[in-house]
């Protein structure tokens, strides 16, 4: 709480004093040197106060948007796709197996990051299906390492995500 004597003014004005050349006197060494003054005090509290009241006078503005339109969303959602067959179906022994299915994480990591957070997107049917999909692909290679072949039954919930998803696209859904 504030004390009295600021809040009250004085009836009279004080006279200064007037200044004297003598030295100031040499601060005994229990003394604390980091008090800030009142002038120092209220002159940051004047800095803040403006600062915080033109911020609030500035426009905001909406952040970009994360996808641009459903154009790009369908043809990126397409080359995810088909970067998921095409790895999917690779012989265990070709060995390009791993380059491929670092593309194929790159890919997906990029599509997922940039489409997760479209509102209008999270309740498409294509992007369910993708993204579920995508999911099972990359535990899978998380798990047992980018050259061992996905089962025969996963593979098969895969390629059947990716022709739902597929589907779904065709339809604008």
């Amino acid at each position: 709480m504030a004390s009295p004597s600021l809040l009250t003014p004085t009836p009279k004005l004080q006279p200064l004093l007037p200044t004297s050349a003598a030295p100031p006197p040499s601060p005994l060494p229990h003394q604390n040197h980091h008090h800030p003054s009142r002038r120092h005090f209220l002159s940051l509290s004047a800095v803040t106060t403006a600062t915080l009241s033109l911020s609030s006078l500035l426009p905001v503005t909406p952040p970009p948007a994360f996808a641009a339109d459903d154009e790009e969303y369908v043809k990126e959602t397409s080359d995810v796709i088909n970067k998921v067959r095409n790895t999917i179906s690779m012989d265990k022994n070709d060995p390009n197996v791993a380059t491929a299915v670092a593309e194929l994480r790159d890919t997906s990591n990029s599509w997922v990051a940039k489409y997760r957070r479209e509102k209008a997107l999270l309740g498409r049917p294509s992007f369910r299906e993708i993204y579920s999909a995508l999911n099972a692909v990359s535990g899978h290679y998380i798990s047992f390492g980018p050259t061992a072949p996905i089962p025969a039954k996963r593979k098969a919930r895969i390629l059947e995500e990716m022709d739902t998803a597929e589907k779904a696209l065709l339809r604008g859904r």
